[in-house]
């Protein structure tokens, strides 16, 4: 069976053949025997050929004889054929190649010729055409070719040995998908020419090479892009009209103009020189999730702008020539690598600049506009990045790592410090740091120290918010306060001897609750004023030098809660009336210290009955809570002040009310119990054995009033409580050497 159908198809294929052969044997063949015109019978010695030639058509033309082309020709059979071994001219009409061949060795002088996808180009002699058109997959070509207006390639054209293109002057290459390489062959491109992507994707080949090429155009539709094979540098207009130019890895240097919508591809090995004087006209934009460079120069002369139309990361090095603007306005640019130029970076309050690279960059950076949306920082420990202008940030701040150098600038923060991140501040007296914000920053400001210090540092947030110290800081001018708190958050602030404070508040003060301190100058010209707090209260202090005192650095911190000891023992502000606040100084006058001070809270921290008659500011002077000339507390603009004169050291204060402290000291209470607590009829007191002597026992109500005393002799005592209302009461026990206060509930 399957020999029959071998035998069958066998059969078929010979029919066919002979069938051709036949046809072909058939055909009509047209041979010049005189110069003339095509349509001319003399010309032929008879019949003319048809314009359109038919299937098994040839038309020969020998040597020596001319044949003007008076009409547009068509070669559309299958197995037709035009051979040309003499010449064949037109100065206006096409020669069109559909399905047939095109033959010989002689000259072709066309206005235009066509060789269509079918067609054979088996032709070796000299062609001039105004405009030359193939359609051929793959043209292998070794004619001598001049095109003087347009080339227009639908298919690949290979030259081969001993055949040449050679474009005129002003021609144009119209590229659809298609390209131009060399196999042994010349291509002629020293004329000005053009060359236009359009309709296809393609990659780049020789038709970029020539020293004449002048504009570009990408017109390949918005899905198509032209992929660079080699680099390309335009010496006039480059038309991005639409599509993608993919850059492939190689360099494309701008020399003049760019207009239109397209996008460029990039990619981390490509690199991009735009050296148009003067700038260029539209936004040099790039395919989403392919807007990378490695390196980006632009040299366009000082003061003029490229424009970036979307986001863009620069892994090499970003040159601003003589300076170039790189305006990224409402665009996100990274830099990856290194910034090199006197140039600057445009930016408004919709950019975003990211800095991520691997060291430091010494060039500063600088940059043009009111205000960007964010910066980054995250260049490793250990290296720099220097502003060369201010650097205003309205949403975010982040210092991921590395050390951002103000170099003289100032920094203002408008919106969030980022929390994450290790990154640091170097600055100097020259430089002023703002952060005005509508909440609290999340994050931090760290300095590298000893670039720690700044000329004014202005503090403005909204709803009485805070921004946090991540490292000592010194203030040489101003500590300015508009709105919100500075947190030192277990630091030290310095206010230099040159430094002032200013507009500080019940709102707006320093937090130093956390063990970090406020530290100013103290002289004898004025009182050195500390306004400091809690992250709740205000509570601020001042010193006052007197005459002959030395003189020196005072700081303080204020945190809340008092203990028995100092700073530790017993949280006795939980028991006895008195201000809830420590405040703690530290000063580098060791000797020679004669001061007031003065201390100032707010009601809202006055505990355990705390009245303001008798009130003193005590000293935990190692041992015990001394006590000091008791005083009436001063009302000023809602707070209560007082002052304890001729201070000769340093360690922890609190303010006490001498009503329900008249005490030598305030000591641990684990020797002295009440009970039953809350109690109906009776308080039994029990003295613990470290107490001697005769003890006195006063109780209060919560006015500071001393409603009941008794005296103990021994280490049990039963106190009656049928003569007191309902509510909270406090027991002092106390001696020449030791106060003990408790609080307990009559029922």
């Amino acid at each position: 069976m399957k020999t029959n159908l071998f035998n069958s198809r066998k059969i078929s294929l010979l029919i066919a053949n002979l069938l051709l052969i036949n046809i072909y044997a058939f055909g009509t063949t047209y041979t010049a025997v005189t110069s003339g015109n095509w349509s001319s019978a003399l010309t032929w010695g008879g019949t003319r050929p048809p314009f359109t030639l038919g299937v098994t058509d040839q038309v020969n033309i020998g040597a020596g004889i001319t044949v003007t082309m008076d009409s547009n020709a068509n070669i559309s059979g299958l197995l037709s054929q035009l051979s040309v071994t003499g010449t064949l001219t037109t100065a206006t009409n096409t020669l069109t190649v559909t399905s047939g061949t095109l033959a010989g060795t002689g000259t072709i002088v066309v206005n235009g010729l066509v060789l269509a996808a079918t067609s054979t180009f088996s032709f070796t002699g000299t062609v001039t055409a105004n405009t030359f058109s193939n359609s051929i997959a793959s043209l292998t070509m070794s004619a001598k070719t001049t095109v003087k207006n347009a080339l227009n390639l639908m298919g690949i054209i290979s030259i081969q040995a001993g055949g040449n293109i050679t474009m005129g002057s002003l021609s144009v290459i119209n590229v659809s998908g298609a390209q131009i390489d060399l196999s042994g062959g010349t291509l002629g491109l020293t004329s000005t020419y053009d060359v236009n992507y359009i309709s296809s994707s393609a990659s780049t080949g020789m038709e970029l090479s020539g020293t004449g090429l002048r504009k570009v155009t990408v017109n390949v539709t918005i899905a198509n892009s032209v992929v660079l094979g080699s680099n390309l540098a335009t010496n006039d207009s480059l038309k991005m009209l639409s599509g993608a130019l993919t850059l492939n890895g190689y360099t494309l240097t701008i020399n003049k103009s760019v207009s239109g919508t397209g996008t460029f591809t990039g990619d981390a090995s490509a690199d991009m020189t735009v050296n148009t004087p003067g700038g260029i006209s539209v936004p040099i934009s790039f395919t989403s999730g392919s807007e990378m460079l490695n390196n980006l120069t632009l040299n366009v002369g000082s003061g003029n702008s490229v424009a970036l139309g979307s986001a863009l990361t620069v892994s090499g090095t970003l040159n601003l020539v003589s300076g170039s603007k790189f305006d990224i306005s409402g665009n996100a640019l990274t830099m990856s690598g290194n910034f090199n130029g006197t140039g600057s970076i445009v930016v408004n309050s919709a950019s975003s600049v990211t800095i991520n690279s691997a060291s430091s960059i010494t060039t500063p950076i600088a940059f043009s506009g009111s205000s960007m949306a964010s910066f980054t920082l995250n260049v490793g420990g250990g290296n720099t990045v220097t502003l060369g202008s201010d650097l205003a940030v309205a949403n975010s701040f982040s210092m991921q790592s590395g050390t951002l150098v103000l170099n003289g600038n100032n920094l203002s923060i408008m919106g969030d410090i980022v929390a994450s991140g290790s990154g640091l501040i170097a600055s100097s007296s020259a430089s002023n740091i703002t952060v005005s914000s509508a909440v609290s920053p999340s994050g931090s400001l760290s300095f590298q120290y000893p670039n720690n210090i700044v000329n004014n540092f202005n503090v403005s947030i909204g709803a009485a918010g805070t921004v946090s110290l991540g490292s000592d800081m010194v203030v040489d001018g101003s500590l300015n306060f508009v709105s919100g708190h500075v947190d030192v958050v277990g630091n030290n602030m310095q206010i230099a001897s040159s430094g002032s404070i200013t507009g500080a508040n019940s709102n707006s003060y320093v937090i130093t609750e956390t063990g970090g301190y406020l530290t100013v100058n103290a002289t004898l010209s004025g009182p050195a004023n500390l306004p400091v707090g809690t992250a709740s209260y205000y509570f601020p202090a001042s010193i006052t030098l007197n005459p002959g005192s030395a003189t020196g650095t005072v700081g303080v911190n204020v945190s809340s809660g008092v203990y028995s000891q100092g700073t530790s023992g017993t949280l006795i502000s939980n028991t006895q009336p008195l201000v809830n606040a420590t405040w703690m100084y530290q000063t580098s006058i060791v000797s020679g210290l004669n001061a007031n001070m003065q201390l100032t809270w707010a009601p809202a921290t006055e505990a355990n009955g705390f009245i303001h008659t008798g009130d003193f500011i005590s000293h935990y002077n190692g041992t015990n809570w001394d006590v000091s000339a008791p005083m009436t507390a001063m009302a000023s603009g809602g707070m209560f002040t007082i002052t304890r004169a001729n201070i000769s050291s340093f360690s922890p204060y609190a303010v006490f009310d001498q009503s329900t402290m008249g005490i030598n000291e305030v000591t641990d209470n684990d020797q002295f119990e009440i009970y039953p607590n809350p109690a109906t009829d009776n308080l039994y007191l029990k003295v613990g054995s470290g107490f001697s002597g005769l003890i006195n026992a006063d109780i209060f109500n919560i006015l500071g009033q001393v409603v009941e005393s008794v005296t103990i002799t021994n280490n049990t005592k039963t106190i009656p409580l049928n003569g007191l209302n309902r509510g909270n009461y406090f027991i002092k026990l106390y001696n020449d050497n030791v106060s003990v206060v408790k609080k307990f509930v009559k029922l």
